[in-house]
């Protein structure tokens, strides 16, 4: 899936897809991989005002989505970030989740987008690949903020 292939808020019109409130952008993350709970724990701690909601793929509905943008939710290989209903993933990922931050995290999402995709999906790859060898599971529940 490239990123603009799917029309922004196409899953509300999918019946596979339950509802949901998508006011607010939603990270969803592997719940059992330590980097990407370390890593929403980090970011819940900077969102002082609570701007972003997180969920683990584990769940129903980010699998449902998973399915609709066209990924495995089984072979979970990135983590999404939906905001103003688009799916952003891997490196865009990575920059979009920065830009939902304060500053100064903030400008580290735009300074991240001026590396080509194609390199910073490279990057993304090699760490998603080796996540859990570098970082291994998961020690706790994931933190979440049910959508």
């Amino acid at each position: 899936m490239t990123q603009t292939a799917i029309a922004p808020f196409s899953y509300r019109a999918d019946p596979d897809v339950p509802a949901f409130d998508d006011a607010t952008p939603l990270i969803i993350f592997d719940g059992e991989c330590g980097l990407c709970t370390g890593g929403v724990r980090w970011m819940m701690l900077r969102d002082k005002k609570r701007k972003i909601r997180f969920e683990s793929i584990q769940q129903p509905v980010p699998q449902a989505l998973y399915r609709h943008f066209g990924l495995d939710a089984e072979q979970f290989d990135t983590f999404m970030v939906l905001a103003d209903g688009r799916a952003f993933l891997r490196w865009r990922g990575v920059c979009e989740a920065a830009n939902l931050l304060p500053p100064p995290w903030r400008w580290l999402g735009r300074l991240g987008r001026l590396v080509p995709l194609f390199i910073g999906d490279r990057i993304y790859d090699w760490v998603q690949r080796n996540r859990f060898r570098w970082f291994g599971a998961a020690k706790e529940k994931p933190p979440v903020c049910p959508i």
